[in-house]
C-alpha cells in the first residue's frame, strides 16, 4: 500500500484544470487524525467522550475545508463523481490505538451523495453517514453551499453510545478574482445519546477572536443545564478549552492544526485497484491534467460520463433505481436498522432543542449502510 496525498495542483484557469479533487476522497478527511478518532471511546465519562468527539470533529475541518486551498492558493474543483465510485483507505496504528479503515461509495448521482464508513475495531469507534451539497449564488460574487446529510458515531464498548453529527454550511468567496476560498458559517451540532450536546458556532468575520475561521463550542446537557466545557479558537489553527466544572477558568490546548498535521492514509497500488476505485477510474484524466493536455483530459472525462449515461438508460429500462447499482452500500429502512433507530431518536432530541432547520437531508429516509 502507498501513502495517498490525493490532491492534484494546476495553475491553469481551464475548467478541467482548477486543481480538481475527487469527491470520494473528501471522506478521507474524517480519518485525518486517527489517534483522535480512536480517543473518542477513551473518555471515562460521557462528558469526556463528548469532549473527545468534539475535538476529533474540529480536527477534521482543516483537511476538509482549509488545507485544500493552501497548496494551489484556492479551493479545488472536484471531479464529477459517478454512481458507484469507490474509495478505500487505511491508517495503520500502533498496538494501543489500532487501525482505522475507510470505505466510501458514491451512493447517488442525482442528487450527488457520498456514503462513508470509518471504523477502528480495536478502539471501538464506528463512523457512518453520507453527505451531499446544495448550492446557490450569493452576492457579491460567491456561492453558499448547504451540506446535506449527517454522520453517526457509535461506541460499541460503551453500550452503543451514539452521536449524531450535523454538517457545516460553506461560503465560497473570491470567485471573481479567480482564487476562491472556503469559510464555514452557521452552526453544527453533536448530539449524544447520553443526554448532552455540543453546539459549534462558526464565524466568517472573526466575531469571537478577530480572525477568520473562528469557532466557539459549548458542551451542555440537553435538558438545559449549565455548560460543562467550552472550546474556542481557530479551526484551521489553534484552539483552547475550559473545564467549567472545575471552576478555575484555566484554559488548556484543545487542538492545534499547525502542529498536529493530518496523517496520509495507505491505499492500494493502482494495479490492485478495481475499475470503480477513484484513483484508477480517473487516472487518465488526472495524468492528462498534470501534463496540461486538457484536450485529452476532456475526451477521457467524456468517455466516463457517456458510459454512465448508457448504464443509467439501461437501469431505467429495467425498472431499477440507483440503489440497485451499488456494490458496497445498501439503502436501508431506518425503522429496521439499529443505527437508523438511534438516528431517529437523536434527530428528535436535536429538533426539540434547536429546531428542524438544524439538519438538512436529500432524501426522506436517507440511510446507506455497508452490505453485510
Amino acid at each position: 500500500m502507498s501513502k495517498d496525498s490525493s490532491l492534484i495542483d494546476s495553475d491553469s484557469s481551464s475548467v478541467l484544470s482548477q486543481a480538481p479533487q475527487k469527491d470520494s476522497l473528501k471522506s478521507q478527511y474524517w480519518g485525518d487524525h486517527p489517534k483522535l478518532f480512536a480517543s473518542i471511546s477513551a473518555g471515562e465519562t460521557p462528558e469526556e467522550r463528548l469532549l473527545n468527539c468534539t475535538r476529533w470533529f474540529i480536527s477534521t475541518l482543516y483537511g476538509s475545508y482549509s488545507s485544500r486551498a493552501t497548496t494551489a492558493g484556492m479551493e479545488k474543483k472536484p471531479y464529477n463523481p459517478i454512481l458507484g465510485e469507490q474509495y478505500f483507505a487505511q491508517w495503520t496504528g500502533d498496538e494501543a490505538t489500532g487501525d482505522v479503515v475507510l470505505t466510501a461509495e458514491q451512493v447517488s448521482h442525482h442528487p450527488p451523495i457520498l456514503g462513508f464508513h470509518l471504523e477502528n475495531k480495536k478502539a471501538g469507534v464506528i463512523l457512518e453517514g453520507h453527505c451531499g451539497q446544495k448550492s446557490r449564488f450569493a452576492m457579491p460574487a460567491g456561492i453558499d453551499v448547504h451540506q446535506t446529510g449527517h454522520a453517526i458515531v457509535t461506541l460499541p464498548n460503551h453500550n452503543n453510545e451514539t452521536y449524531l453529527i450535523t454538517l457545516p454550511s460553506l461560503n465560497i468567496r473570491g470567485i471573481v478574482t479567480g482564487r476562491p476560498s472556503v469559510e464555514l458559517s452557521g452552526a453544527t451540532y453533536i448530539v449524544s445519546s447520553a443526554g448532552m450536546m455540543t453546539s459549534i458556532e462558526y464565524s466568517t468575520r472573526g466575531y469571537f477572536s478577530g480572525e477568520r475561521n473562528s469557532f466557539k463550542a459549548t458542551l451542555k446537557p440537553l435538558d438545559g443545564g449549565d455548560p460543562f466545557y467550552t472550546a474556542q479558537g481557530i479551526w484551521s489553527g489553534v484552539s483552547n478549552y475550559v473545564d467549567l466544572a472545575k471552576g478555575d477558568g484555566e484554559s488548556k490546548l484543545f487542538f492545534d492544526s499547525l502542529v498536529d498535521k493530518p496523517v496520509n492514509p495507505e491505499v492500494k497500488s493502482k494495479d490492485e485497484m478495481g475499475p470503480l476505485e477513484s484513483h484508477k477510474l480517473w487516472s487518465k484524466v488526472t495524468d492528462a491534467i498534470n501534463t496540461k493536455d486538457y484536450g485529452t483530459a476532456s475526451r477521457e472525462k467524456s468517455k466516463i460520463e457517456d458510459a454512465q449515461r448508457v448504464l443509467a438508460k439501461a437501469r431505467k429500462e429495467r425498472g431499477e433505481t440507483q440503489a440497485d447499482a451499488l456494490m458496497i452500500f445498501a439503502l436501508v429502512d431506518e425503522d429496521a436498522d439499529e443505527t437508523g433507530k438511534a438516528f431517529q431518536t437523536l434527530r428528535e432530541d436535536l429538533f426539540d432543542t434547536v429546531g428542524v432547520k438544524a439538519l438538512r437531508e436529500d432524501e426522506t429516509r436517507p440511510h446507506w449502510r455497508l452490505r453485510k
